[in-house]
């Protein structure tokens, strides 16, 4: 999920909306005597007083899939098992009001990143940027690194390496993209880079600030070694070291004794708080609710992908084990259908339109989401997390509304004038629906019913995350709903995932048909994060909206995707782990960054029996 930062100002539209249940409000009232006589200190990021910070124990999560792909990032993504080890040049400010960004999903304005590898930067024309680098960050004191102090010529060493500049130019660039064009990456002094494009290009600092690359890995353990594949020779300057890494089983990590950072709202502690920090892996989500339930795990959320989709899941876990603390997440309609416009009978437009209206929004809403969703209807770009730039509903006109009201009768009369009248066994054709095995198949199992209504024959199948990678990739697909993103990204990213075509430059083109507008649209915008494309003319941030909320209008009219409730995700903790307000990461790729800045009471585990 790699999203595009597109300007100071839109990014400040994409906050994500996360509120707490409060279902630990009542549980706390009845805490032990001893426990409630600790001291307790204001989080200045949400008003709530909290129990004094506290260094040691071990927090553990759950992971639904391996974390480990690569430990070099220039070898491939290596999921998250590097987060907190290898740092990047900026993560979001912890210490920002929550009510002003609650550090959700992949998007951070600009104006809340603070600085990490970089103590600061500046951009003095259009094609440069500068970044000064932090003093007093040392690698971890272990060989071949032996704790000394990183500085600009590392940050240099390594936009080499990734991009095949400098030594690095005759072994060529990484096979991951930054997601813009770089000239030239300069140590001006020990503590100063300066990085030079060869063009203006829309929002660039934004997207090196939020960027997912580590430009903190070791240049002798790559030296040494030729690479930093082998988990063992790991050594970073962030404030976790991994220290052990059982394949198919867990990894762990250690606090880095000697990390450099402090609590950015406690700025008198040092980080981290806590010694141990374990991840297993649990890829049935019974077994990770039971691990929950019975204290195995402390937090089960968006580190590990491990986060609760069904609201019945939920419910069943608020029942027995009502202490649990809950996060709800808003970040566009989960697990939403692509119609894959290049195959029969979804190619033609009335024939999405019936299955949209065959479909009752309201009814899900109410009877599965449990009241959690929002049945409103939407297209590409969702209004939780992209204010401005989309389409609202509430200036569609009503003919287009029409087609997203549930009317089975007229879904079945749209059908019958497409050509597709029904067999003599009921039904009109079968139509295959690809789900990423990370959501519930309640959802479309559900909608499945309901185009059964219509005779619509369907059949469902669950797919793994190289099997979805594998099928997005593909210029051609043979389901005719496909699922795998969070509807609601917003910038050119959004059009690359939602709205790319198979002769546009996306890489993960949901709707594989051919469309000459779409193109253009995502032409102009200059491309997206993985891709930037041709030589276009930098755009400014009203032109940014025109071209998103065109290409949105074009998704809602011509029915690009089933429309489904606006629902959340939720993420959960034991009542023990202490700092935490529901937060997804600190930034692109940043997720176990986090948990360096929480604490366990080690005497209210002790005092609930763990």
């Amino acid at each position: 999920m790699n999203i595009v930062q597109i300007t100071r100002t839109c990014a400040v539209a994409l906050v994500l909306v996360l509120t707490a249940t409060g279902l630990w409000a009542a549980a706390a009232e009845e805490q032990p005597a001893a426990v409630a006589e600790k001291e307790m200190v204001l989080d200045p990021t949400t008003g709530k007083m909290v129990t004094a910070p506290e260094y040691g124990g071990t927090i553990t999560w759950a992971a639904k899939a391996d974390p480990v792909v690569s430990f070099d990032p220039w070898w491939g993504y290596p999921g998250h098992v590097i987060s907190g080890v290898n740092e990047p040049l900026a993560v979001s400010d912890w210490a920002i009001s929550r009510d002003t960004f609650n550090l959700g999903f992949w998007d951070r304005p600009p104006d809340y990143a603070r600085g990490a590898l970089a103590e600061s930067w500046s951009m003095p024309d259009d094609t440069t940027m500068i970044f000064s680098i932090r003093k007093g960050v040392f690698w971890d004191n272990k060989a071949p690194m032996n704790g000394r102090e990183l500085d600009a010529h590392d940050v240099e060493w390594n936009f080499h390496r990734f991009l095949g500049l400098g030594d690095f130019a005759a072994d060529g660039p990484s096979d991951r993209s930054i997601g813009f064009a770089i000239e030239s990456v300069t140590a001006t002094d020990k503590w100063t880079v300066e990085i030079k494009l060869p063009k203006p290009q829309l929002a660039v600092l934004d997207n090196m600030l939020n960027n997912g690359l580590w430009v903190g890995l070791p240049r002798e353990v790559v030296e040494e070694f030729g690479d930093m594949k082998d988990w063992r020779n790991v050594v970073g300057t962030g404030p976790l070291r991994l220290t052990d890494v059982v394949e198919g089983s867990s990894v762990t990590w250690e606090k880095n004794p000697n990390y450099w950072g402090y609590d950015e709202k406690f700025p008198q502690n040092r980080l981290p708080y806590i010694d141990v920090y374990r991840s297993l892996l649990m890829p049935d989500m019974s077994t990770r609710l039971a691990a929950l339930r019975t204290g195995k795990i402390d937090y089960m959320g968006n580190t590990g992908d491990a986060n609760i989709y069904s609201p019945d899941d939920l419910e069943t876990l608020q029942k027995t084990n009502p202490e649990i603390v809950v996060w709800s997440v808003f970040g566009g309609p989960s697990g939403q259908f692509n119609f894959n416009w290049a195959l029969p009978p979804v190619d033609d437009p009335n024939v999405r339109k019936a299955l949209q209206m065959s479909v009752d929004r309201e009814q899900i809403s109410a009877a599965y989401f449990k009241g959690y969703g929002d049945p409103t209807p939407g297209g590409i770009l969702s209004p939780n997390v992209a204010k401005g730039f989309y389409w609202p509903y509430e200036e569609w006109p009503e003919e287009v509304k029409k087609g997203y009201m549930y009317d089975p009768a007229g879904a079945e009369a749209l059908l019958d004038e497409a050509g597709y009248p029904r067999g003599a066994d009921g039904y009109r054709f079968k139509i295959g629906l690809a789900l990423h095995d990370r959501f519930d198949p309640t959802y479309p199992e559900i909608v499945m019913g309901y185009f059964d209504a219509i005779g619509v024959d369907s059949e469902l199948v669950m797919q793994s995350d190289a099997e979805s990678t594998a099928r997005n990739k593909a210029k051609t697909a043979e389901w005719h709903l496909l699922s795998g993103t969070y509807m609601g990204y917003a910038g050119t990213l959004g059009m690359r995932w939602n709205l790319g075509t198979k002769t546009s430059y996306c890489i993960y083109c949901f709707n594989k048909a051919t469309d000459p507008r779409v193109d253009e649209l995502y032409r102009r915008t200059g491309g997206g994060w993985h891709n930037p494309v041709g030589d276009v003319e930098p755009i400014d941030l009203e032109e940014m909206k025109s071209i998103l909320r065109e290409a949105d209008e074009i998704m809602v009219r011509e029915h690009g995707g089933l429309a489904k409730s606006t629902t959340p995700v939720f993420s959960v903790n034991q009542p023990w782990v202490k700092g935490y307000n529901g937060e997804w990461n600190m930034g692109r790729n940043e997720r176990n960054t986090l948990f360096a800045r929480l604490w366990i009471d080690q005497d209210l585990k002790e005092a609930m029996g763990y």
